[in-house]
């Protein structure tokens, strides 16, 4: 485990230097050697082929470096009963460095069925609980870990355990310190609502709905790309019960869904194309349904411009309603602070206008629309300003103002 700083008269001074880099090289090295003389070379080198050893001796990936051992030291049938009991004391340690190697330990242990053989589970599940709140993130992020990884482990547990489980994923959800902590469980409800149906997540199906679009947005791509996921999860479980209220968060999310098409992270936007595919059903536009499909449903490229012109005159004739919500989620990503974004969105507010007839000008604002192209013609990036000042010519040369 990492060691806490020492004062420099404790250290020996010839590995002053090395020791404080790397405050756990003499035991990760001591490790090594054992498992070698041992007659594990296989072992040691998988583990070096792997990085393992240099994992385990930086403390900002000294978690990760313990999950990857305890796994490979689990197929190698060496992590006994005993070595968890000895462990377990570990994670009420006051010395956070015993609790991060401690709890990365048990999370890697609840994807083996041996907890559950050996009656540990329950054990390890309150262990993992409590640690969830822990004081430092790297512990709650190995918590929430250890909670998905029971799918992995122990499967048919997870509806024994299911309103245990998503109550503590949700609420990691809000963790305000620390992203790495809400990516967690975000992967962890991914795995877990996989093994669920809607009559098992309860009461929890609209907080947890309500969540997930609260980073629809956000600054970090693998947050972005994992809320899109756990969206289409909730679409696809989705049947009954919550068929409504789920229809009205699509509703009011389908034009981020949209836009996000575009997401300057390749993964975002091929999630989000998995997910508007799944969502648009909610929508009722039956008769829309095939041109979604065609573009959507195979492997061929994506052209969204494409799709959101066959969207837009669909919806200027039959549901203008769902055109006016376009159009005014449309505008308020103008200010978005991703400027590939800001460029699609005003790019959408141009398509929009053009397949909108002139009696239906006074609803659009046409005023507040030129007023918010002019700000984005000085916009920081010249791809943004190139789309507005196209958008705006197109309007001059329309003759749309005259009228």
């Amino acid at each position: 485990m990492p060691l806490p700083v020492r004062s420099s008269q404790r250290l020996f001074r010839k590995d002053q230097q090395h020791t404080e880099d790397n405050p756990c090289r003499f035991s990760v090295q001591a490790l090594e050697s054992l498992l070698f003389k041992v007659g594990n070379e296989r072992l040691v080198r998988v583990l070096g082929k792997q990085k393992a050893w240099i994992l385990l001796e930086n403390p900002q990936t000294h978690h990760e470096g313990v999950c990857l051992l305890v796994s490979v030291l689990l197929r190698s049938g060496l992590v006994t009963p005993e070595i968890i009991q000895r462990l377990l004391p570990w994670v009420n340690s006051p010395m956070e460095n015993f609790r991060v190697t401690s709890t990365a330990f048990l999370a890697q242990l609840m994807s083996d069925p041996m907890l559950r053989e050996k009656k540990l589970l329950k054990i390890v599940l309150r262990i993992l609980e409590e640690r969830s709140q822990d004081r430092n993130s790297i512990v709650r992020q190995m918590a929430v870990r250890g909670l998905g990884n029971i799918v992995d482990g122990a499967p048919v547990k997870v509806k024994k355990h299911k309103k245990f489980l998503l109550d503590i994923l949700i609420k990691a959800l809000n963790d305000t310190f620390s992203s790495e902590v809400i990516g967690e469980s975000m992967k962890a409800l991914a795995k877990v609502l996989k093994e669920l149906k809607e009559k098992d997540i309860g009461s929890s199906f609209k907080d947890l709905t309500q969540q997930i679009q609260t980073y629809f947005d956000d600054e970090d791509d693998a947050l972005r790309s994992m809320a899109f996921v756990l969206f289409g999860i909730l679409a696809q479980l989705t049947k009954k019960k919550w068929k409504a209220y789920f229809a009205e968060q699509v509703r009011k999310s389908w034009v981020t869904l949209l836009l996000h098409l575009q997401d300057p992270s390749p993964k975002v936007s091929m999630e989000c194309r998995a997910t508007f595919h799944l969502c648009f059903p909610f929508l009722g536009l039956k008769r829309l349904q095939h041109v979604i499909n065609k573009h959507l449903g195979g492997t061929d490229e994506l052209k969204p411009e494409e799709l959101q012109v066959n969207i837009c005159r669909h919806l200027a004739k039959e549901n203008a309603e769902l055109l006016e919500n376009l159009y005014s989620t449309t505008i308020t990503y103008f200010s978005n602070s991703r400027e590939e974004i800001r460029a699609v969105a005003a790019n959408l507010a141009g398509i929009i206008l053009e397949q909108t007839d002139t009696q239906r000008m006074k609803w659009l604002d046409l005023k507040h629309l030129l007023m918010s192209l002019q700000v984005l013609e000085k916009d920081p990036s010249p791809t943004v300003q190139l789309v507005a000042t196209e958008i705006l010519s197109d309007i001059y040369s329309s003759g749309v103002l005259d009228e």
